[in-house]
């Protein structure tokens, strides 16, 4: 189970609390793993991440635009590759009825906490300065 750390802070409590929710996502697909019905779980967990990562990565991209941040392609390009590839996880388990959760799981923890103190803490400063 991956738990929140204060290093994982970009100190927007908006976006700490995102970043927060998308780490009980994580966990919630991991608990899945125990469980005997894990498979309608899993997908529900799975579209869970997209739907709301999509509207994180939507409400930074906002920011992005509208504080005029200088890394504004290449971070929205890191979202969408993240994107596309667990779209094609959630296509693969509902089509084949399954994948390596576990994995999965450590590729979604290490992606997000690599994220978070990478890319993510470049644009801190930013936005602070606009008021964030």
């Amino acid at each position: 189970m991956l738990s929140w750390d204060s290093s994982y802070s970009v100190g927007i409590q908006e976006i700490d609390d995102q970043h927060q929710k998308l780490i009980d996502f994580i966990n919630e697909l991991e608990l899945a793993l125990g469980k005997s019905d894990n498979r309608e779980t899993v997908v529900k967990v799975l579209n869970g991440i997209v739907f709301y990562t999509k509207d994180h990565f939507a409400q930074e991209e906002l920011y992005f635009r509208q504080f005029d941040y200088d890394k504004t392609d290449d971070h929205i390009t890191e979202h969408a590759d993240l994107i596309t590839q667990v779209e094609k996880l959630v296509y693969q388990f509902e089509v084949n009825g399954t994948f390596d959760i576990p994995n999965v799981i450590e590729f979604l923890k290490a992606w997000l906490i690599e994220h978070i103190l990478g890319a993510d803490q470049e644009y801190v400063s930013c936005f602070k300065e606009n008021g964030l």
